[in-house]
């Protein structure tokens, strides 16, 4: 089983940079814990009068700013979470005029990357049965927020193989940066599900190859 250190992204730390890795891990982990100190892991709509809509608008936003940073820094540093996904109840954020699109997706795809940190880079040891389930839900889950996304998603994830020069180049004109932003934190997630399950000698290889063929882009 893969250590939670050898994430992908652990590699393209160099030893120089390792009190800089400490101090985002410990101002990240502050945040969080801010953040639950203001109570915005609790969801605001169910407290009542407390909070206008606008606040509790903001105090989800907040939250979800927060389990970005969480969530990404443990992608990028190979450590555990700093919350467990059912340490709280906040709700998902909408799109609107204070948040984007992308804004929107990166909490669909924290999810993912917390499931995946959670259930196959932990260090405890478990079955291949059990490993090979927790791939299993989460190549579906990623699958299914590929298809949820909205129609101009669609040639990122389906493919451009057969598409002409001229056409692949506007597409890549006219990409938009919440596109872009949103299909690579997909592929970083993609990489961390493909190569917990690459370096684990036990997972059989047509679930290997199964994942690569279902992640295909």
């Amino acid at each position: 089983m893969s250590s939670l250190l050898t994430s992908p992204c652990f590699f393209f730390i160099t030893d120089g940079t390792q009190r800089h890795q400490r101090t985002l891990w410990r101002l990240v982990g502050s945040m969080v814990r801010l953040a639950v100190e203001l109570g915005l892991h609790h969801d605001p709509r169910r407290q009542g009068s407390t909070f206008s809509p606008e606040e509790c608008e903001l105090r989800i936003n907040l939250w979800w700013i927060v389990m970005i940073h969480d969530r990404g820094t443990s992608v990028l540093l190979g450590r555990p979470l700093a919350i467990a996904q059912e340490d709280f109840d906040t709700p998902q954020p909408t799109v609107g005029l204070t948040v984007s699109e992308h804004f929107v997706d990166s909490k669909k795809l924290t999810d993912v990357q917390a499931d995946i940190i959670n259930s196959l880079y932990r260090p405890a040891p478990q079955s291949t049965e059990e490993f090979t389930r927790h791939a299993q839900r989460i190549l579906l889950s990623m699958t299914n927020f590929a298809k949820d996304l909205p129609p101009g998603y669609a040639p990122y994830f389906d493919g451009t193989q057969e598409w002409p020069e001229e056409r692949k180049a506007k597409l890549a004109r006219e990409l938009t940066m919440d596109i872009g932003l949103t299909y690579l934190k997909y592929g970083i997630a993609r990489l961390l599900l493909l190569r917990a399950m690459f370096t684990n000698k036990d997972i059989v290889d047509w679930v290997k190859f199964k994942a690569l063929d279902d992640g295909e882009c």
